[in-house]
């Protein structure tokens, strides 16, 4: 997978989730930020081989199942109306703590799972060791 469109396609996401923080749109910075970190995700896929096809929708899911959670946060979130719970916390921080938090713990397990056929495999993993190793 070639870096170098994904790099840029990062800096012009950087360039619009300096837009949106700037000019006070949460919804924008927030989006912006979950695509960069799919993008990011995207690059560090990169390797000799290419990734698998399960990895990298796993990726896309996560990103886009991320920003329909974030859209609907922002939705709910009406502080001049009357306030709606679930599960005791009002309904945009319920949203944080029971949707958009497992996504994350989700992406931090598919890194686990993947490690080491995609990030290191053991042939990668040894040269790496050969040429990292203090030689005395």
């Amino acid at each position: 997978m070639n870096s170098s469109p994904l790099a840029a396609l990062a800096a012009v996401i950087c360039l619009i989730a300096l837009a949106g923080g700037f000019a006070g749109n949460a919804a924008l910075l927030g989006m912006a930020s979950v695509a960069l970190i799919v993008v990011l995700c995207l690059i560090g896929l990169r390797s000799p081989g290419r990734p698998s096809r399960l990895t990298v929708a796993a990726v896309l899911a996560f990103g886009i199942g991320f920003c329909c959670l974030l859209a609907l946060q922002f939705h709910l979130h009406d502080p001049a109306g009357p306030l709606r719970t679930i599960g005791g916390f009002p309904a945009g921080t319920a949203l944080l703590v029971y949707g958009i938090a497992p996504l994350g713990l989700m992406l931090g397990v598919l890194y686990g799972l993947i490690f080491d056929r995609e990030v290191l495999p053991p042939d990668r993993q040894r040269a790496f060791i050969e040429r990292h190793s203090s030689k005395q």
